[in-house]
């Protein structure tokens, strides 16, 4: 029987780190733009350099707006919560996300005097596809595209390639399925057990272990704000 997955504040973070690397650092967005431009002989979509560099950036904001939208969806189950959550467990997963979207702006590198307004900006577009998630529950809709009122393709083809809005959308709409599918993934794999190889451990050099025993004094006696709100965030799921 598998363990059981267990997720603390620390996932939240490192579910963002993994998004941002794949669908711009990995080039998600790239490989699915110039695919696109290559597939239906649009070379114009990808002439200009500085254009195509702002459009690869925009539809990455939009991916990562499309699955933030559904990790929300997601974590009453992860954390094992009934239909029914209590207002404590709703709570909980109210922390996470907010420690989750805290950590994509700062893996999106947002100029400092910029921040503020950019993190404003980001949650606004957010509520967008956190009411398309609702509708499409409870309406039972269907897949694909603007069917289900999602608003990336519209958002995706315009951006991509105005003059062919239709072909550009059908594009978009097959990229939202691959994006959603990588984001769920990625979700799923965060608080389960790592495959770990056999063999005997790494031996540590001298000069290592001094150093990992002093990183270790040195921690032991901080109290820092992220380490309380972890344990705050631990202790909650405990109580549950």
């Amino acid at each position: 029987m598998p363990a059981r997955r267990k997720l603390f504040l620390t996932h939240a973070g490192e579910l963002a780190h993994l998004l941002v690397t794949a669908i711009g650092r990995d080039a998600m967005v790239m490989e699915f733009v110039r695919g696109y431009a290559e597939r239906h002989d649009r070379p114009k979509v990808v002439a200009n350099a500085d254009r195509l560099r702002e459009m690869e950036s925009t539809i990455s904001r939009e991916a990562l707006l499309l699955i933030a939208a559904e990790v929300r969806h997601f974590l009453p189950r992860a954390f094992g919560f009934s239909g029914n959550a209590r207002p404590e467990e709703l709570q909980l997963c109210d922390v996470f996300y907010d420690e989750f979207l805290q950590a994509l702006g700062r893996n999106l590198e947002w100029p400092l005097s910029e921040r503020d307004a950019e993190s404003q900006a980001f949650r606004k577009d957010l509520d967008t596809y956190a009411g398309w998630l609702t509708r499409k529950s409870a309406a039972h809709a269907t897949r694909g595209g603007s069917k289900n009122g999602s608003p990336f393709p519209d958002r995706c083809a315009i951006l991509l390639d105005s003059a062919m809005m239709d072909q550009a959308r059908r594009a978009a709409a097959r990229f939202q399925s691959e994006l959603l599918h990588a984001g769920k993934r990625m979700f799923e794999r965060l608080g389960r057990p790592a495959f770990r190889r056999k063999g005997p451990p790494k031996k540590r050099s001298p000069r290592a272990q001094r150093r990992r025993r002093a990183t270790g004094a040195s921690e032991a006696g901080v109290n820092s704000p992220a380490k309380s709100k972890e344990r705050r965030f631990r202790e909650t799921h405990r109580r549950r």
